[in-house]
């Protein structure tokens, strides 16, 4: 009788320069989808105020925040996923097509985007590494030449994670990059990279002298102009009317990829008068300030909340004040449906979303530095507010940053014990470069060494199992 085996698993011997590149390749490319998957994890809104660039410059159809805050979740967490497979060497044949997937898309749009410009920067890798589109291109093209690489060589060269606990692996690493997600979406992120980080100033203590610069739109008879910092401002009673303000570049001496700290401004409610100093510029006292950098997309559901704040602030000693990104219209239409008594300033909704994440949000400062910051979600309740042991700021503030740090300590020492167990039957470190024995054309696996233990890369097909008889 003779046996028939298909040995998926059985891996021949490559040569040891092979290897080499491809561990090489492995680590390098898993560590960027790594860093580009967790970077966008702990942060997103980030992410998602950057697919809402792209889905603006692009001809899509219309898209809720719901929609794409669903595809912002999926990205990082494939993303990561995709790298923690290439780095452990597990799913060898998927996690290479998985890279060649994500090329397929990312390829052609960074090239559309290197060549036009719609957008500041592609967001690969969020707010803590911005590169420029072309640079990005180029990384991609690398990356997509890696996978081809990888596609053929990567089920050839042995693993970190034997198959039988890959799947404890995908469970552990999705669990831990959605945790950090939905803390990053419901308080703020574990890790701030803008500028505006905790500790750092709001405004400078001249808030005028900013690397910030603004123009401003007037209307007459129909014809708008421009004015710049410099220029007089026109009169409304000669017939002028405020249109808008915007940010432009700084001068080329002073000019920044990112604003730093201290180069946040407000204005008043219509936006013709900057309120920095007067509002938010002392170093003295205690306060907090309601951020919300998209009016439009706030229910008047959160007022409750708003108002029990603000009176908290004042049994307190605390300032409070609110700065909006919104039009008049709208702005006046907050103060009639939510009976605000607090002050409501303007600001950019980018300078906004730079100093805190959510709409709405909170940020507390002691003396202009800013202390903590959350979204309004994440600040207790009217009980908690009521309440009169809540006499400090910071018992307002959910900080799960020590806790954060022990999970990824126990995410990598859950990833640790993996290896070590995939380790435990006869397999040396050699392996790692040898990539196996592989079992001699119709030898059969019960006899030999490989009787009692059998190699997890040599696998009998159910499909393929031999035949009764000839």
């Amino acid at each position: 009788m003779k046996e028939k085996f298909r040995d998926e698993g059985t891996i021949s011997p490559l040569p040891l320069y092979k290897n080499i590149i491809t561990w090489i390749l492995r680590l390098a490319v898993g560590g960027i989808f790594i860093f580009s998957g967790f970077v966008k994890g702990i942060d997103p809104w980030g992410t998602l105020y950057k697919m809402q660039d792209y889905v603006n410059v692009m001809p899509l159809p219309a898209l809720s925040d719901g929609v794409l805050l669903t595809g912002v979740f999926l990205l990082f967490a494939l993303e990561f996923l995709t790298g923690v497979f290439l780095v452990t060497g597990s799913f060898r044949r998927g996690a290479p097509i998985l890279v060649m997937l994500f090329m397929a898309g990312m390829l052609p749009l960074t090239f559309w985007i290197a060549l036009k410009s719609p957008v500041a920067d592609c967001g690969c890798f969020g707010d803590a590494w911005i590169i420029s589109n072309w640079d990005t291109f180029w990384k991609n093209v690398a990356i997509t030449a890696a996978a081809v690489w990888l596609i053929i060589y990567n089920r050839r060269v042995h693993w970190l994670v034997t198959p039988a606990l890959q799947w404890l692996l995908f469970c552990i690493s999705a669990i831990y990059i959605i945790a950090a997600g939905v803390v990053g979406y419901s308080v703020q992120p574990l890790i701030d990279f803008r500028p505006y980080p905790v500790g750092s100033l709001l405004t400078k203590a001249d808030a005028d002298n900013s690397s910030e610069h603004f123009t401003f739109i007037y209307e007459k008879e129909g014809v708008q102009k421009e004015f710049s910092e410099t220029d007089t401002l026109p009169d409304e009673a000669d017939g002028w009317t405020f249109v808008d303000r915007k940010a432009v570049a700084a001068p080329k001496d002073n000019a920044n990829d990112m604003k730093t700290a201290g180069d946040f401004h407000i204005w008043t409610e219509d936006g013709d008068t900057d309120m920095t100093s007067d509002a938010i510029g002392s170093r003295e006292g205690k306060r907090l300030i309601l951020m919300v950098p998209d009016l439009s997309e706030v229910s008047i559901a959160p007022t409750w909340k708003i108002n029990a704040l603000k009176k908290w602030a004042e049994a307190h000693d605390t300032d409070f004040i609110a700065v909006m990104a919104g039009s008049p219209e709208e702005i006046a239409n907050w103060k009639d449906l939510s009976l605000t008594d607090y002050p409501i300033y303007t600001a950019e909704d980018t300078s906004i979303k730079e100093v805190a994440r959510g709409n709405p949000s909170v940020v507390y400062t002691e003396d202009g530095l800013i202390k903590w910051k959350s979204t309004l979600s994440a600040i207790p309740g009217e009980d908690t507010l009521d309440s009169p042991q809540t006499t400090d700021a910071s018992m307002l503030h959910l900080d799960l940053t020590d806790r954060a740090k022990e999970v990824t300590a126990i995410y990598l020492c859950m990833i640790a014990v993996l290896v070590m167990l995939s380790f435990t039957q006869k397999i040396s470190w050699r392996r790692l470069f040898t990539g196996g024995k592989s079992r001699k054309k119709g030898e059969n696996p019960s006899k030999g060494d490989d009787k009692t233990v059998k190699n997890d890369d040599e696998r009998v097909s159910d499909g393929d199992k031999a035949p009764r008889g000839e």
